[in-house]
């Protein structure tokens, strides 16, 4: 009787054990498997980050180079008025002196 017990507990016990034993396997895979999800996910939003950077940089230089155009445009017209006012003044002065 002392042997069947004996026998009857060892066996509950490697059954528990390996009940135990696959559940924490496949605790381990399912994290692991996540783990490995998640740094992929990661990786690709590192690249997406980078090539937004790249992408708002181009945008910087564009809009940088299109505020220097507004600026020499906006120089090279008021040049133009002052000569224009200038010929004006000038227009005006000789038609008062010749009157």
């Amino acid at each position: 009787m002392d042997t069947t017990f004996l026998t009857i507990s060892i066996f509950v016990a490697s059954t528990v054990l390996t009940v135990l034993g696959f559940f924490l396997r496949t605790v381990y895979l399912d994290a692991r498997k996540d783990i490995e999800i998640l740094m992929e996910n990661d990786h690709k939003r590192t690249e997406e980050i980078g090539k937004l950077k790249g992408k708002i940089d181009l945008v910087q230089v564009e809009n940088q180079l299109k505020y220097q155009a507004i600026q020499e445009l906006t120089q090279l017209e008021i040049k133009n008025l002052a000569k224009n006012v200038a010929d004006l003044s000038t227009a005006v002065k000789e038609l008062i002196m010749n009157r």
